[in-house]
């Protein structure tokens, strides 16, 4: 016969289990990293973790903002999350973080076309250095342990570093290879028109959680996800080796 304590015990963990479902997440998705995320916050990244918290029955809610407001909007617990952030000491103080990545990105130093520049490290930039930034990107612990060297000019979007680079305003940029070769093509410019130099850092981009909310199942729900659509693209590969 169950005594009362135990029928007790059963009522009250029946009664909880829906504090611990989730149903939905919201995200802040920024609006100019094409081609991984555009101005209506659609891209390769959206897709990833769409398919990664459908693989675990999980609804997700974007809202699309420029980054800044939505690492801003993370910190303040107005979102559950932000993606395409660098895991690095600057934003693992401010946002917790899964174990897995959604991606990976390389960045590269840009130059003007008829620059004789060609720094291999940061630590090789003189000081003063005028050097094109977005506003709130990580661009590395190497960069953020120098960058009071430099003279950063910061902008909004990718088009902009790229009109200050043509048109001889800073002397070098940072930007992420494969958004560059987007945005290039976007303005109907030639590979060229500016000169792609050494890489800057590879980056494993995440989605960033906020620290002000119960975000802990959210992030584990994502990595589950993650691995789930990482095994079966590898079951997919694997059936197409004869």
């Amino acid at each position: 016969m169950i005594s009362f304590q135990k029928i007790l015990i059963i009522i009250i963990l029946f009664s909880c289990q829906p504090c611990f479902a989730i149903e939905s997440v919201t995200l802040a998705a920024e609006n100019s990293w094409p081609p991984y995320s555009d101005i209506n916050g659609d891209g390769i990244s959206k897709t990833i973790i769409q398919t990664a918290y459908q693989a675990v029955n999980v609804n997700v809610e974007f809202i699309t903002v420029p980054y800044a407001r939505a690492l801003k909007m993370t910190r303040l617990g107005q979102v559950d999350g932000v993606f395409n952030v660098t895991k690095q000491k600057s934003t693992v103080k401010d946002f917790n973080f899964g174990h897995l990545p959604i991606l990976q990105a390389t960045a590269s130093f840009y130059y003007h076309q008829d620059s004789l520049l060609n720094f291999t490290s940061v630590s090789e930039i003189p000081k003063q250095t005028s050097v094109g930034v977005i506003i709130g990107y990580e661009y590395g612990d190497d960069y953020y342990m120098h960058k009071s060297r430099f003279r950063e000019v910061k902008v909004t979007n990718q088009s902009q570093l790229i009109g200050l680079l043509i048109h001889k305003r800073i002397d070098m940029a940072i930007m992420f290879d494969e958004v560059a070769k987007y945005k290039l093509d976007e303005m109907r410019l030639e590979p060229n028109a500016i000169q792609k130099g050494a890489i800057n850092h590879k980056s494993d981009i995440y989605v960033a959680f906020s620290k002000l909310k119960g975000t802990s199942k959210a992030m584990v729900l994502l990595d589950d996800g993650l691995m789930k659509i990482k095994q079966m693209k590898n079951k997919q590969i694997q059936a197409l080796i004869p």
